[in-house]
């Protein structure tokens, strides 16, 4: 089995909200995901009606092709079993893989039924008809699902004129007067119209919690650290549009999963789920015996590099390792990983190879001086 690249690793790391993140959880809960409410149960003849008022405002041109795509929508829903809209929905199966397309299900759904006759491509306005049945909060989508479908992809514009055009209209205005390009206010602006779409309500009953809630679905859906959905831009945004209530910290630094807070040694290391149980130990005592003379960024740093860069790359190479004691061949296979990577196929030396062995070896050099110190531990 090949391991993974040192990249792709730290990139795989767990992410886990601090105590203190917690705390403030508790202080402001995020709202629960409500299974029914008023909206879910209207009637097709009112959903239309509530449709022509909605498009009538706007003057929107193609109110014909929306219609009749949100007729489509609505009979494809009522082909599956439940009560409301969204027990029709969430029955669909739509949500299973939110990277799957939805749409070729409904089609397929529909032409089966006779509701849809004639084998043409899949009509791209149905991801229209559901963004503003969303708006409409006729249905509520999981987070996750709505960070990752690409249909429908922009909420906000229909979300501003169906569900709360004051509360809309005051966080973009805090977005032009913010000092980020367009795209990033854009994106920022979608992120809270996903908080609008899974949770409901206007933007004014947004809370800490469901900001945070956003944020470990966008860590869970996107884990790789350096990836741009994890911009905190839409929580600033709604602080500085005075949208949250009162003690709401002013940036996610306190409770973002993504800027933890210091750990124990323990969890230090059980960030890597190590399959071997007494090295584990032994790197958790060995932390502990270190941290008095390290500090905080230090101590992590040397985590990763022992459990990560070094026991858990064994475990990946050679499933079943149970001690340290390694065998000469298995050393030096580990050291020339250690020292090269892979660029477009072909090997190149690699930045910093030399620091980690030096800490590795420390490592042992210690363990072997505390065993002469200490016999019996």
């Amino acid at each position: 089995m090949s391991a993974l690249s040192w990249q792709d690793q730290v990139a795989a790391q767990p992410r886990q909200m601090t105590a203190e993140a917690l705390a403030l959880r508790a202080r402001h809960p995020p709202r629960p995901v409500a299974g029914d409410w008023p909206g879910t149960r209207a009637g097709r003849a009112e959903i239309v009606r509530m449709l022509c008022e909605y498009t009538a405002s706007r003057g929107t041109d193609g109110q014909g092709q929306l219609r009749r795509s949100l007729l489509k929508v609505l009979s494809w829903l009522e082909l599956q079993p439940g009560g409301s809209w969204q027990q029709r929905w969430q029955a669909s199966g739509a949500e299973e893989d939110g990277r799957a397309d939805w749409r070729q299900g409904a089609v397929a759904r529909l032409r089966g039924a006779g509701l849809m006759p004639g084998a043409g491509l899949v009509p791209k306005s149905f991801g229209g008809a559901l963004a503003w049945m969303i708006s409409a909060d006729i249905l509520r989508p999981r987070l996750s699902w709505l960070l990752v479908t690409e249909s429908p992809h922009f909420l906000m514009d229909p979300m501003a004129h169906a569900r709360d055009p004051e509360g809309t209209a005051a966080l973009q205005a805090c977005a032009r007067r913010s000092a980020v390009s367009v795209p990033s206010r854009v994106a920022a602006l979608e992120k809270i119209a996903v908080i609008l779409a899974a949770k409901g309500g206007p933007v004014s009953e947004i809370t800490v919690g469901d900001c945070m809630d956003l944020l470990a679905a966008c860590c869970a859906e996107y884990p790789d650290p350096r990836s741009r959905h994890h911009s905190a831009l839409f929580y600033q945004l709604l602080h500085g549009a005075g949208m949250l209530s009162a003690g709401a910290p002013p940036t996610v630094r306190m409770f973002s999963p993504m800027f933890g807070g210091k750990l124990t040694p323990e969890s230090l290391v059980d960030r890597y789920d190590l399959a071997c149980r007494p090295v584990r130990d032994l790197l958790v005592a060995y932390l502990r015996e270190r941290r008095p003379a390290l500090d905080y960024s230090t101590l992590r740093h040397l985590s990763t590099i022992l459990a990560l860069y070094f026991w858990k790359d064994l475990e990946a190479r050679h499933p079943g390792i149970d001690s340290i004691r390694l065998h000469p061949d298995v050393a030096a296979s580990w050291k020339a990983r250690v020292r090269t990577r892979t660029v477009a196929g072909r090997a190149a030396e690699r930045m910093g190879a030399d620091a980690v062995m030096l800490k590795v070896r420390a490592f042992y050099l210690d363990i072997a001086q505390w065993a002469l110190e200490d016999p019996a531990r």
